[in-house]
């Protein structure tokens, strides 16, 4: 401790030595290292800022930034206040405190306006309190899709009369903003069709009618739709067999050839007719007897007198009556009746959906490199014909049906890739060089500085120069003696320092007679008078 503040004391009465032009060079000069350590360590220090949250409304872009400052967290704005960034390590913990508070909320009022209602609210404020509210959960609900950035609905609802026989119907209209890379479906649509008409009474999934931002109109009538739909369906169950069975070619072709060596597209010709029919067969080798009726009548001989009673009997000339001279009555009557039950056969034939009709796929192989330097070589018919018939088994071909394979060797231009490549592993390169040259730069700012400005500045404020006046006039007898005495003090002082180098230089020598052999011819070359 006494040797630092004997330093301090030093370097105090060095500096009050010092002519003013000195001292205020000195002191700049101090000041500006001062400065510029304390603005590489606030460079080096600076946190990273990451977004919180973009796209704010005022009111939510104030409530959180009131929160940010009562938790003494930094923050910045851009875009006029809509976006708002925060230290990366506070980024997760601000989000959730955030969320359990409600924020952001949106824009949108919801249910949560009836939580300040007045005592004085008229029946006409209420309804139309309750209108937004409405709006604004249902805007909230759609809003939370993933394809859906922004959304806003307008609400119609009809007015309870008494003097109306039929109550009139509301209608609705939703206007959405898509995100960027996102597409909504038709079913989306349907969707947010239904979930308003559901939300509101009186309001029917006719009466709702969705658009985007540029005005087109995303929902259609239900009735016209149908077709419309089935039809889409049917091309998306299209596109996803073609694309499942070209994944079973290229996936199966790639894991022998290598990544990106194979082009496989697939068209496949469906049948979505949907075919009922009923048939019904009969076998008339196969009849079996169900049931036998037999009736027999049998008359020999005269009929007694007076006939047969009954109606028969009373007609003119019927058998019933006879007459004198008439010859004897016979008569034979047998009928036989047999019913039969055929063997019949019934089916009900539903033909499947989505029948595969014909499949045609065209695939296209790279070569390969080799050689130094690599160059392409083509693929020996050999290995083209081995690879024909695994893939008509990949997709299942059936020559009945009219498939169609087509192969073919062709080399791939790989340009666009390569010059992707080498763009994105330069990027790579100057990001890292730009990172590592930060506190590169920033160390050897600090090194320089301090063997640059600090240590000489040290040395010069250290070294301490005594100051003789020259002599005046003659010097005394006692005044020679005390020099005298004190050169022999300093000679022998000299000497025994001498005598120390000496010894040192010839240790080293005796150590390392090269490197000493080095220095001396160093030295020789350096006092020599140039040529």
């Amino acid at each position: 401790m006494e040797k630092f503040f004997t330093f301090l004391k030093q370097l105090s009465e060095r500096f009050l030595t010092l002519p003013q032009g000195q001292k205020f060079a000195i002191l700049v000069l101090v000041a500006g290292g001062v400065a510029s350590l304390f603005t590489m360590s606030l460079w080096l220090k600076a946190p990273d800022y990451q977004l919180l949250y973009a796209k704010l409304t005022p009111s939510d872009a104030a409530q959180i930034v009131d929160v940010l400052k009562s938790d003494k967290i930094p923050y910045e704005l851009s875009q006029g206040g809509q976006t708002i960034r925060i230290p990366a390590s506070a980024l997760y913990e601000t989000r959730l405190k955030l969320a359990g508070e409600g924020l952001p909320q949106g824009g949108e009022v919801g249910m949560e306006i009836f939580e300040d209602s007045s005592l004085g609210m008229t029946e006409f404020l209420q309804k139309l309190n309750y209108q937004r509210a409405l709006q604004g959960e249902l805007s909230r609900t759609i809003k939370s899709l993933d394809a859906v950035d922004q959304a806003r609905v307008h609400l119609v609802i009809p007015k309870d009369t008494l003097f109306l026989k039929e109550k009139p119907r509301g209608k609705a209209s939703v206007t959405i903003k898509i995100k960027p890379g996102k597409t909504i479906t038709s079913k989306q649509t349907q969707g947010i069709v239904h979930l308003v008409a559901a939300s509101v009474e009186g309001i029917n999934a006719q009466d709702v009618v969705v658009v985007d931002l540029k005005g087109y109109l995303l929902s259609v009538d239900q009735a016209s739709s149908g077709s419309a739909m089935r039809t889409s369906t049917n091309y998306q169950h299209k596109l996803m067999v073609e694309k499942k069975l070209q994944d079973n070619i290229v996936r199966m072709l790639e894991n022998a050839l290598g990544e990106g060596t194979v082009i496989a597209r697939v068209n496949a010709d469906l049948d979505f007719e949907t075919v009922d029919r009923t048939e019904e067969i009969f076998d008339p080798d196969s009849q079996v007897v169900r049931s036998e009726q037999l009736v027999s009548e049998a008359t020999l001989g005269a009929l007694p007198p007076g006939g047969v009673p009954g109606a028969q009997g009373l007609v003119p000339g019927g058998t019933g009556q006879t007459t004198a001279g008439s010859q004897p009555a016979k008569r034979d009557k047998e009928n036989q009746t047999f019913n039969y039950e055929i063997n019949k056969i019934v089916r009900q034939i539903s033909k499947p959906v989505c029948m595969v009709k014909k499949i045609s796929v065209a695939v296209l192989i790279d070569g390969t490199l080799s050689g130094d330097p690599p160059a392409y070589q083509a693929r020996t018919k050999e290995e083209m014909a081995k690879y024909l018939p695994i893939i008509k088994s990949a997709i299942g071909y059936d020559e009945k049906r009219g498939d169609q394979v087509q192969l073919e060797n062709i080399q791939f231009d790989r340009t666009f890739e390569q010059e992707e490549r080498n763009r994105l592993s330069k990027s790579e390169t100057m990001e890292l060089a730009f990172k590592a040259a930060k506190y590169v730069l920033g160390a050897l700012f600090i090194l320089l500085f301090f063997t640059r400005v600090i240590r000489p500045l040290m040395n010069w404020m250290t070294t301490s120069l005594e100051v003789v006046p020259e002599a005046q006039g003659q010097l005394t007898s006692t005044e020679m003696n005390a020099i005298q005495e004190e050169k022999k003090t300093l000679g022998g002082t000299i000497d025994s320092e001498a005598t120390q180098i000496r010894q040192a230089v010839a240790e080293f020598a005796d150590n390392d007679p090269k490197f000493t052999a080095g220095i001396v011819r160093k030295w020789l070359k350096d006092k020599s008078p140039p040529s």
